[in-house]
C-alpha cells in the first residue's frame, strides 16, 4: 500500500499545481506581438494588424506602461467531435504573468507581476487583451533610473469547457526614460489632447 500512495503522490502533485496539457501549451495559443492603441474618432481602439514597435518607451516617474497583446488561438473547432457537442477550444483571457530581467541600467529588483486582462479569443482567430506590462509598482521601483528592461508576458485563462491554459511566453523590450515626454497634437477648443494609454509612455494620442 505504501509503494502504490508513494506513486501516486506526483499525480496529485501535478493536479494541484494545475499543470496544463502539453499540446496547450506548444504553440497552439500565441502571444505574436505588442500594439499600441490607436486614436479614431469615438474614442481608442486597438487593432490586431498594428505594426509591433521596436521596443516601447516609458517614464517610470509617471507611471506604468500599458499596451495590446495580440493573441493568436490555433486549436481547432471541435464543435462536431459528437452528435451535439459545441466547440470547447475558445480562450477565455483572465490574467497575465509578467517576469522582468534588465539589459542595463544600475540593479533593481523588478518583482514578477500578475495583472488583470479579459479577452475571448476564438478557435481559429486572433483577438486582443489590455495588458499594463509594467504595473506602478514596478514603475516607482525603476524611478528615476535610466534602463532597459525585458518583459517576459504569459497569459492565462480557460478554455470553454473549464480547462485552465496558458499562451506561449512573449518578450518585448521597453525602454524606461525619466526624461521621456509624449509629444501630444495641438488641438481647437473645446477639444482636448488624448493620450490613449497614458501620457507617460508611447502611445496613440488625437483630439477629443
Amino acid at each position: 500500500m505504501k509503494k502504490i500512495l508513494l506513486s501516486l503522490a506526483p499525480l496529485a502533485a501535478l493536479a494541484l499545481c494545475g499543470c496544463e496539457v502539453v499540446y496547450k501549451n506548444g504553440g497552439m495559443l500565441v502571444v505574436s506581438k505588442v500594439i499600441q492603441a490607436k486614436f479614431a474618432t469615438g474614442g481608442c481602439t486597438y487593432d490586431p494588424t498594428t505594426l509591433e514597435l521596436t521596443f516601447g518607451t516609458f517614464n517610470p516617474l509617471g507611471g506604468g506602461y500599458t499596451h495590446g497583446l495580440v493573441i493568436e488561438n490555433h486549436l481547432a473547432d471541435n464543435s462536431g467531435l459528437a452528435p451535439g457537442r459545441v466547440n470547447t477550444n475558445d480562450f477565455q483571457v483572465e490574467f497575465a504573468v509578467i517576469d522582468y530581467a534588465q539589459i542595463d541600467g544600475p540593479a533593481v529588483i523588478l518583482p514578477q507581476q500578475i495583472v488583470p486582462g479579459n479577452s475571448l479569443i476564438r478557435t481559429g482567430g486572433k483577438g486582443i487583451t489590455q495588458v499594463v506590462i509594467i504595473p506602478p509598482p514596478v514603475a516607482q521601483a525603476i524611478g528615476g533610473n535610466t534602463m532597459k528592461v525585458r518583459a517576459q508576458v504569459q497569459v492565462y485563462g480557460r478554455l470553454m469547457d473549464g480547462s485552465r491554459v496558458k499562451s506561449s511566453t512573449y518578450e518585448y523590450v521597453i525602454q524606461a526614460d525619466p526624461t521621456f515626454v509624449l509629444k501630444g497634437p495641438t488641438c481647437t477648443a473645446p477639444q482636448v489632447a488624448v493620450a490613449c494609454e497614458g501620457s507617460n509612455q508611447d502611445t496613440g494620442t488625437g483630439c477629443g
